[in-house]
């Protein structure tokens, strides 16, 4: 029975966990820990580091369509993979003269998306792209500063979010590091009022 016992503990610890796994409404998604919050709906992340696939193109349609079809199939193992959340927007960003005492950019539209892979995939097993534009990347460790909202997600209110974001950084005296993020974490049929949506800017 003892021996049993130590090889059903050796089989469990040398076999591969999904235990950190964490769901948004049946979907994974990204985990990160929180170790500060600075206002109402703003909090300080860390992100583990993590794989995802980018595309770039005008508008969201094109990058999202790219992406889609990778995961879909569109991979040198002709593999279908679980679409997780969030979505990542990188937007093309110019220097604002209107708000240049509280924001560094000014979102325009259009830039970089990402589609972040489950958990159990690394670069070393992670399909190739096939498709042309989408490239698989190593997202490294990061520290953010995030802010959520609900609601319909327009241009003009992820910028509010993201001036209001920076404000609070700056008040609380940290550092900013890079340009602001969006993440998306529900479909386009989701009901506004039960959508989830964050701005996220990388800090030191």
């Amino acid at each position: 029975m003892k021996l049993l016992f130590w090889l059903i503990i050796s089989l469990s610890l040398s076999a591969p966990s999904f235990a950190d796994k964490v769901y948004y409404k049946e979907t994974e998604t990204l985990r990160y820990s929180v170790e500060s919050t600075l206002a109402e709906n703003v909090e300080i992340r860390v992100y583990p580091a993590s794989v995802a696939v980018t595309a770039s193109g005008d508008g969201q349609s094109e990058p999202f369509r790219k992406l889609f079809n990778y995961i879909s199939g569109a991979n040198r193992s002709n593999e279908d993979i679980a679409m997780t959340s969030p979505t990542e927007s990188r937007q093309k960003e110019q220097k604002s003269t209107k708000i240049a005492m509280t924001a560094p950019v000014e979102m325009v539209p259009g830039g970089e998306m990402m589609f972040f892979l489950p958990n159990q995939y690394d670069m070393t097993n992670a399909p190739l792209p096939t498709g042309d534009g989408v490239s698989l990347v190593e997202v490294p460790k990061r520290k953010v500063a995030a802010i959520r909202f609900s609601g319909l997600a327009s241009q003009s209110k992820r910028q509010r979010y993201a001036e209001a974001l920076i404000q609070v950084v700056r008040e609380n005296g940290i550092k900013i590091v890079g340009n602001t993020s969006y993440l998306g974490y529900d479909s386009p049929f989701t009901l506004p009022w039960n959508k989830r949506h964050e701005i996220i800017i990388p800090i030191e």
